[in-house]
């Protein structure tokens, strides 16, 4: 378990992290995001957009990042 008290002390700790993914990879992830947006007729406010690049980035891996969307927006007990 993570010891971070709020989602956006584990989003700042997660963008000082190296990239685990190349260039490629990060081009490719972008663009499928643009697409997605683009089938939406609509781009995500900032907050999700920048939690959408530390997956884009490779700041996070599918499985951490899924438990910080789970965390952020988890009910506070």
């Amino acid at each position: 378990m993570l010891d971070y008290t709020t989602a956006d002390e584990w989003r700042q700790a997660a963008m000082l992290r190296e990239s685990a993914i190349s260039e490629v990879v990060q081009q490719e992830r972008r663009a499928q995001a643009a697409q997605h947006y683009a089938a939406a007729d609509a781009a995500p406010d900032a907050d999700t957009l920048a939690d959408h690049e530390l997956y884009i980035l490779g700041k996070m891996e599918m499985a951490e990042y899924e438990q910080y969307l789970l965390f952020k927006h988890s009910p506070k007990g």
